[in-house]
């Protein structure tokens, strides 16, 4: 049986499992085959292009079901799309499984003569980090922060659960891609974070996704509604998401 090593994860093509000590994680199939691509081009790019001949075969599916997978891919991962430890997305090009970069060579093998040179370099890192951690913390500071929280079913039909999941990816995947906003899943430490909350209802016989923006002091930042059902719901978020985005950023830039 085929196995690849991701991380502390071990993935069994054939049973569509991750595993890690005595934990066992299911995939969803498409899930499964997207990863079982990833793992066998390693280090490489992937486009959804190769994605979908791969996993659907070249079938008509919506614009955001590789999104969708990969997200899902990254939460059984434990993965996060900002920081990502396996799974990096290659902007507006594909997507890439990080591979670990190969064992150094022990120092005991090491000539003498390189060690003031790998100690000048290793300090030499050590301050560039700092300064790059003290630029990019420094400025995330000065960010408008945002909250999401996972889409909640008000429709009171556990039918719809699967639309909820597909919405709520959808919808942190986009998060992840504003620009100019630092983004948290669930809970932030700023004090001043925006709280987007989302529910999925049939309003006059059709499903309705409503988004609420509210400040830390409880007021309305901004809303957002979309209705036509499960086709436009998962693809109106992107707009939705944007239009967010440009009020978060006209609230700092106040």
């Amino acid at each position: 049986m085929t196995s690849h090593s991701i991380g502390d994860w071990s993935f069994e093509p054939d049973a569509n499992e991750l595993r890690r000590g005595d934990e066992r994680r299911r995939l969803e199939h498409r899930a499964a085959r997207t990863l079982e691509l990833l793992c066998s081009r390693a280090g490489e790019m992937v486009t959804p292009d190769d994605i979908l001949a791969h996993v659907w075969k070249g079938r008509a599916i919506s614009a955001n079901s590789v999104p969708v997978v990969i997200s899902d891919l990254r939460q059984a991962l434990e993965d996060d799309a900002r920081s990502p430890r396996y799974i990096e997305t290659v902007a507006k090009r594909g997507y890439r499984l990080m591979v670990a970069p190969p064992a150094d060579t022990p120092a005991a093998s090491r000539p003498n003569r390189l060690r003031p040179v790998v100690i000048a370099l290793a300090m030499l890192a050590l301050v560039i980090a700092a300064a790059l951690a003290w630029a990019i913390f420094g400025r995330a500071a000065d960010l408008p922060a945002l909250v999401v929280t996972p889409v909640q079913n008000a429709t009171g039909n556990r039918a719809y659960q699967p639309l909820v999941n597909a919405s709520s990816a959808m919808l942190m995947a986009q998060a992840d891609q504003l620009s100019g906003v630092q983004t948290f899943r669930g809970s932030s430490p700023r004090k001043d974070a925006v709280r987007l909350e989302s529910w999925l209802f049939i309003w006059n016989g059709r499903l309705t996704l409503m988004m609420s923006a509210q400040r830390p002091d409880g007021s309305i930042l901004w809303t957002g509604i979309t209705t036509g059902g499960e086709q436009r719901i998962p693809n109106d978020i992107a707009r939705q998401m944007q239009s967010l985005g440009e009020r978060l950023r006209r609230k700092t830039a106040r």
